[in-house]
């Protein structure tokens, strides 16, 4: 689907935004090709924890050689 957005939409970058609890999703987005752009320390608290937001993306000219 990312290939597809670039193709069809001028995006400059694409991204996503999850928890650091999350490292399934931390995982599928390094094995798309995004790497982390940012992370905003304790913000989320869950089951008496805090976990930072990690903010992962990937830019049109990363994507493009790796087709």
């Amino acid at each position: 689907w990312i290939d597809h957005l670039f193709r069809q939409v001028d995006l400059p970058r694409i991204g996503l935004t999850t928890w650091s609890g999350n490292a399934r999703m931390m995982r599928v987005a390094e094995k798309l090709g995004m790497t982390m752009e940012a992370r905003v320390r304790k913000v989320r608290y869950y089951d008496g924890e805090y976990y930072d937001s990690i903010r992962m993306g990937v830019l049109r000219e990363e994507w493009e050689p790796v087709e």
